[in-house]
């Protein structure tokens, strides 16, 4: 159900990385595929959707990013693929993100105002769920937790109806088992209602003004580090998905 509060007017134009300025607030957006992740920036920005974004097939194929102005303040939001990708692998998607932060880290020092990631409030949970927000919480790190919003969609699919105990539930159950590690370190949890207001609440809650850089940049390239000694090297669930171990997928990528 789509809001009548929303606007969808603007052309679908990405910005290149060498064109992210640092006065801009970035934020990039990560979750699994169908959880609106790409639906979420385009109500921020008023972008038109991709063709074939509902449903569960994955459109966002690549990490790109997108630009808008409020309040005399330019946002730069940065959509990903989601994990367990319709058309992807998790470590093809996971090579994307990590090639895209890391590269931008070492040509610019970008950093970011925020995290924020998506998950269907209607999904049951699931083990492939679990090890996407692991793979994303060791990119992250712990210090930057508190930079972390994980927001529920679809929140309007059940709106006009009398009885949402099911949807309560299960935000109860994430609240208390997957997503209680962040939570410990300062990660806060939203509901998208799939309206500007509500998108940018939860924007603005973050207190954008703050920047920092997330883990993998800067033990990758200021730490120079290699990545079998990173957290996500190190700590990366062993039931992560592929023929190819994410270490040695990073290892290849970066050569090291």
């Amino acid at each position: 159900m789509l809001s009548s509060q929303r606007s969808e007017n603007r052309p679908r134009t990405p910005i290149d990385r060498s064109e992210i300025r640092s006065t801009d607030i970035v934020i990039i957006v990560l979750g699994t595929t169908g959880s609106g992740m790409s639906n979420f920036i385009n109500v921020l920005t008023g972008m038109r959707p991709e063709k074939g974004a509902h449903g569960y097939i994955s459109c966002t194929g690549d990490v790109v990013a997108y630009s808008c102005h409020r309040g005399g303040q330019r946002y730069i939001f940065v959509d990903t693929p989601g994990f367990n990708a319709t058309y992807s692998s998790q470590k093809t998607v996971s090579e994307k993100i990590a090639k895209w932060l890391a590269t931008t880290y070492r040509e610019s020092k970008l950093q970011f105002n925020g995290v924020i990631y998506t998950r269907r409030i209607t999904e049951p949970l699931c083990r492939s769920e679990r090890s996407s927000l692991e793979v994303c919480a060791n990119l992250i790190g712990n210090d930057v937790a508190d930079r972390v919003r994980l927001v529920t969609t679809m929140w309007d699919e059940r709106e006009g109806e009398s009885d949402i105990s099911t949807e309560e539930n299960m935000e109860n159950r994430l609240k208390q088992e997957q997503w209680r590690p962040l939570i410990d370190k300062g990660a806060m949890c939203a509901r998208f209602f799939n309206t500007s207001k509500s998108a940018w609440d939860i924007v603005q809650d973050l207190e954008v003004k703050r920047k920092t850089s997330l883990l993998l940049q800067r033990e990758l390239v200021d730490m120079g580090k290699s990545l079998k000694q990173t957290t996500a090297g190190m700590r990366l669930p062993k039931e992560f998905p592929g023929p190819i171990g994410f270490r040695s997928l990073l290892s290849r990528l970066f050569g090291i």
